[in-house]
């Protein structure tokens, strides 16, 4: 084999040249080898990371040579070698593949001896390192987290200098917070207010995987932007990573490469798979803030559990009271992990994205050519030198006059047959796959016993003093009891705003079903907590009845109006195991916030005058143990009293709770609403006799939490809160 490539149309277009780099880091050309051309044997591009694999065979190495010693200085492992195309016809073709060396073949048979060298695309050098799991303190965006992939400190991989390339229509900013001086947990780490990005946080910085098929590659799943686009990584030459939006092209694009079906030299073979498509996308995330979501919703009376999905075709979703809900259609679900940091918000986006993708099945195939192609304005293209990420028009396809539209995912190259072979997909798909979580198969409602001695447990974990809905257990307040139980029909969703303007807490026959704090105080915030006179004090937590132990799997908590209106405010909520709380046992201003200058979380359109001492969610490291330097507060009015056994809180200076689905964080607005889909548990069997389990009857607040919540957004009227826990059934995930 030569190294001019076949001539098109009489034309000599040019040649490969061939270069290493040998470990000293000299760059010696090895086109011509002791007097005879290196053959390049084949070459892969792919979408995402360019250059996969390639092959050149020695003719002039034989097994009596010794690698990497003399002249074969340059063959040792991981040497660099670049493969590029040499114009000398009236073509500006960029041609490049670079990558190293992984392996090489040898053999001899009489006179015939062999010698070929395997080669792995550049960027797939960062696979010899394992993006190793840290835990920043606030959220990464994605793009800095694969830009830290490829910082050649931490992963030395012979790379240059990785760049984001937006595109010039881009105005996606990092959002203005609402403090200047919020520096801490939340506020995303390495961008500023104004910043282009692509606005995907994460605190995930990997879990032992390889850096790019693993940890970059998790990433780029989910990193859809509007209109089918999808943020991919190339080579953009010289070894350098690049960042970029792979948009779908304009029809009339003369950068379209038009293959036609039937044409001689042409090989097509394709299919339209239904088992692909998604009509219904279900998710499940959590968020920078530790927010599970997965569009859970309960029935009022705790009985039935369902999911809302994040995005879906009108026609097949929802099955109940839909005009457009068409009965001889088929659905087909599909369930996304996202990835850790997506928010709610954020998530619903991908999921639109992803539903747009792969609605239809689209058609994926492979194309085989022998002769070359032309671009949309009649210009020649060379086949041996297509790269994947290009886009082809699909000529006489299905009758379709326009032709069919699609990606090219891999472009392999045959140098010895002289022959293209192209991956494509015309729903502008990647390479990549999203794995599912696989279902357990183990009965989780058998008890475990153990190997070992003292193992063994019930799986029902409240035996002695049951769960009941019936009862009232997780309705918050207790009152709201006869609300859910019986107010409500089994399609109320939540916040249930219907049905809680029916019953409004300005009716005294419905007051109870509410937690009422009275109008903001200005001058006292322990007067903006909630509470029950009760045991001889005057204000007390609020006692939830709950049962002997379990878990939560969903936490619900609005705010109303007097009149059962959704009330957008900000706020607080936190359970507690002792009876005893008060708002004098919540976090305390350590001193005058107005003299010192103590930063908190100042109601909207409401001039505060708190003081020390007084009880506040809201101000800067309150419910905070360890400050930034790992080492303890000395000041212990920034937790709760000691004693309250406090099981778990939403709402503090970095992220109140009234923002879901959004979070205050991201600059969302306030809903009054808190949806938490985190598992929380609790275990009240120390307080309980298990001995005599009739004596618990005569226990005032056996199986019972108690509930704290602050506002001070309401203003010169009271507002009213109302919520449910959720409990996970025993034995399942």
């Amino acid at each position: 084999m030569t190294l001019s490539a076949h001539p098109t149309e009489s034309q000599s277009l040019g040649y490969f040249r061939i270069f290493a780099k040998t470990p000293s880091g000299k760059r010696k050309e090895i086109t011509i080898f002791r007097g005879a051309p290196i053959v390049l044997t084949s070459a892969v591009f792919g979408d995402p990371f360019t250059h996969q694999t390639a092959q050149i065979s020695l003719p002039q190495v034989t097994l009596f040579d010794n690698p990497g010693k003399g002249d074969l200085d340059w063959l040792s492992p991981n040497s660099d070698i670049d493969i590029v195309w040499q114009n000398t016809g009236d073509y500006g073709i960029d041609w490049r593949w670079e990558g190293f060396i992984v392996s090489y073949q040898f053999g001899i048979s009489g006179r015939e001896n062999t010698f070929s060298i395997d080669l792995k695309g550049a960027l797939y050098a960062l696979d010899d390192y394992l993006a190793i799991p840290s835990y920043p303190k606030r959220p990464i965006p994605y793009e800095i987290l694969i830009a830290q992939a490829f910082d050649q400190t931490q992963h030395p991989a012979h790379l240059g200098q990785f760049r984001v390339l937006w595109p010039a229509w881009w105005e996606q900013r990092v959002p203005e917070y609402n403090d200047a001086a919020y520096l801490s947990f939340l506020k995303p780490w390495g961008v500023a207010t104004g910043q282009r990005w692509t606005g995907f946080t994460s605190r995930s910085t990997g879990s032992w995987e390889p850096v790019l098929t693993g940890h970059v590659q998790s990433l780029l799943s989910v990193m859809f932007a509007e209109g089918g686009a999808q943020w991919t990584i190339r080579n953009r030459g010289y070894r350098c990573p690049e960042l970029y939006l792979r948009q779908i092209p304009e029809d009339d694009s003369e950068e379209i490469i038009e293959v036609v079906l039937g044409s001689p030299g042409v090989t097509f073979s394709g299919s339209r798979d239904f088992t692909q498509r998604a009509s219904v996308i279900f998710g499940q995330g959590v968020d920078d803030s530790g927010v599970s979501y997965s569009g859970m919703t309960v029935s009022p009376d705790g009985k039935t559990t369902t999911y809302r999905p994040f995005a879906y075709e009108p026609q097949v979703w929802p099955r109940y009271q839909n005009p457009l809900y068409n009965p001889d259609l088929r659905a087909k679900e599909t369930m996304i992990r996202f990835q850790d940091g997506v928010d709610a918000v954020t998530a619903q986006k991908i999921a639109q994205g992803q539903l747009q993708r792969f609605s239809d099945p689209g058609i994926t195939g492979t194309i085989t050519l022998s002769t070359d192609p032309r671009y949309a304005d009649g210009r020649i293209c060379p086949r041996m030198l297509m790269q994947a990420g290009t886009t082809l028009r699909v000529k006489n396809f299905f009758g379709l006059p326009e032709g069919l539209i699609c990606h090219v995912t891999s472009a392999s190259a045959d140098f010895m047959s002289l022959t293209m072979t192209l991956e494509f997909d015309s729903k502008y798909r990647d390479q990549l796959t999203v794995d599912e979580v696989k279902a357990r198969t183990r009965d989780a409602l058998t008890p475990l016993r153990a190997l070992q001695t003292g193992k063994y447990s019930n799986t029902v974990q409240d035996l002695v003093l049951p769960w009941s809905y019936s009862e009232g257990s997780g309705c918050v307040p207790m009152g709201s009891k006869e609300f859910f139980n019986e107010k409500l029909p089994s399609t109320a969703v939540f916040p249930y705003e219907d049905y809680t303007r029916q019953y409004p807490p300005s009716n005294p026959a419905y007051k109870g079903y509410y937690v009422r704090i009275n109008p903001t105080n200005e001058t006292d915030s322990n007067k903006n907590w909630s509470g029950v006179a009760r045991d001889g004090q005057s204000i007390l937590a609020i006692p939830i009845r709950m049962s002997q132990a379990g878990s939560i799997k969903r936490s619900q908590i609005a705010a109303y109006d007097k009149d059962g209106n959704v009330l957008p405010v900000r706020f607080h909520a936190s359970v507690y195991a002792n009876n005893g709380v008060s708002p004098q046992a919540m976090p305390r201003f350590p001193a005058d916030p107005e003299a010192t200058g103590i930063k908190y979380l100042k109601p909207q359109n409401i001039t505060t005058n708190y003081g020390a001492a007084q009880g506040n969610p809201f101000f800067e490291n309150a419910w905070e143990r360890v400050q930034e330097d790992g080492t303890a507060y000395d000041n212990d009015a920034y937790l709760p009293a000691e004693g309250s056994d406090l099981i778990i809180g939403w709402g503090n200076y970095y992220e109140p709770a009234g923002y879901s689905p959004g979070r205050f964080s991201r600059g969302a607005a306030r809903t009054g609403l808190l949806e938490d889909d985190t598992s929380w548990a609790w275990d009240l069997s120390n307080t309980l006799d298990l001995l005599s389990p009739e004596n618990n009857a005569n226990m005032e607040y056996a199986g019972m939490l108690f509930v704290m919540i602050y506002c001070d957004e309401q203003g010169p009227e009271p507002v009213y809160f109302m919520g449910r826990f959720f409990r996970a059934e025993p034995g399942t995930q």
